[in-house]
């Protein structure tokens, strides 16, 4: 019964994280402008949710921002800053990271920043290689190949302490996991365990817990 009630504990936290995070709009100009929730800038900027279209063409991730006015270069809001909020949610320049262009949504905020991007520009660099993606995530990943390959989201988090990016596999993330003997119960009796989406979901639930 306690592991039951504890689960749900936990399932309920990741349904009602999204609520809890707000993000003083503005662009920040590092990662401890994030985490102090404090943006350096305010250019008159805009939100951009990309179609799939553009990002089959041109690559990148999700969100762009876009200057109003000419408030700020394009180069600049693509290169210079760490992160832009709305007003409520965080998006990371991803790259920054290393992770191709434009910016992509935090979708948990704890110890570690948890979110979805693109391909690395680096696959080495987190040990891999783009022709072994069908069998680190699974069918759902393999045969897609060019265009389709810029759609593609690995989940990925960012140890706030030492600003590290770590993609997140079915191998790594029993590690993260393990503490939590529940959480991980629960993971190992998943049906898709290397779907990206799942990681995400057990990602979010595991940060949710700091």
């Amino acid at each position: 019964m306690k592991k039951i009630i504890a689960l749900l504990l936990i399932l309920l936290c990741y349904n009602c994280y999204s609520q809890d995070n707000r993000y003083n709009k503005g662009l920040y100009s590092n990662i401890n402008e994030t985490i102090n929730n404090s943006p350096s800038k305010s250019y008159d900027v805009e939100l951009e949710k990309r179609k799939t279209s553009k990002i089959k063409m041109n690559g990148g991730n999700d969100y762009q921002i876009n200057a109003i006015n000419k408030s700020v270069k394009r180069k600049s809001l693509k290169r210079d800053f760490w992160a832009y909020s709305d007003g409520k949610d965080l998006y990371i320049n991803c790259f920054i990271q290393n992770l191709q262009w434009w910016y992509t949504k935090v979708l948990s905020d704890g110890k570690y920043y948890v979110f979805k991007a693109g391909l690395p520009l680096y696959p080495k660099e987190h040990d891999f290689k783009i022709n072994q993606l069908p069998n680190i995530f699974g069918g759902l990943i393999g045969g897609l190949q060019g265009a389709k390959l810029a759609t593609v989201r690995l989940p990925y988090i960012i140890n706030k302490a030492d600003q590290k990016v770590t993609l997140i596999t079915d191998k790594n993330i029993r590690t993260l996991i393990k503490s939590n003997k529940i959480l991980l119960e629960k993971y190992n009796g998943d049906s898709n365990i290397k779907n990206p989406d799942t990681i995400i979901k057990y990602l979010i639930l595991w940060n949710e817990q700091f």
